[in-house]
């Protein structure tokens, strides 16, 4: 239940695999959204195509984490209720660099699409991107085998508690 005094921000963990699917070596694109301290989106999910980077494979999973964010605060938009700046937590600094380096690369040209998106919404102050550290990731838990601590912890952070547990 969310009451009128509820804190309203919009923070976000992003992360990727690159390459791993054995078969197809495509990626695997994680995120989650919380609005305060509510998990309200998730996703894993293998990205349409095989990529050639581990920076192009974390940028297009910011780009759709980007979008769903953009979608969220567009609703919460509808619903009159007003979010400051959404933060992005990735752990990739050179997707962090290309997202605020507005000069065009030649490396990066395939991906244009994502990078204008992304970049557009950085410039307007829709989303923030921070750096964290990969055991501080939250969207490691969808796909990567964790140690039973790391993987409590990250439950714990998300606000997941288990039902089945005796009180």
């Amino acid at each position: 239940m969310f009451k009128s005094a509820y804190d309203c921000s919009v923070h976000a963990y992003v992360d990727a695999d690159w390459g791993s699917c054995m078969d197809t070596r495509r990626s695997t694109t994680r995120f989650c959204i919380f609005l305060g301290n509510s998990l309200v989106s998730w996703k894993a999910k293998r990205q349409k195509t095989v990529s050639k980077s581990s920076a192009e494979v974390e940028y297009r999973a910011l780009a759709s984490i980007s979008t769903e964010i953009v979608w969220l605060k567009n609703l919460l938009t509808d619903f009159h209720i007003s979010t400051p700046h959404a933060v992005i937590y990735c752990d990739n600094q050179a997707t962090i660099q290309i997202a605020a380096n507005p000069s065009h690369h030649e490396h990066t040209k395939h991906m244009d699409i994502d990078l204008h998106f992304v970049r557009e919404h950085v410039e307007k102050g829709t989303i923030k991107l921070n750096h964290i550290r990969k055991h501080h990731q939250l969207a490691n838990c969808f796909i990567k085998s964790l140690p039973i601590t790391s993987f409590l912890s990250i439950l714990s952070k998300m606000g997941i508690e288990n039902i089945f547990l005796p009180s």
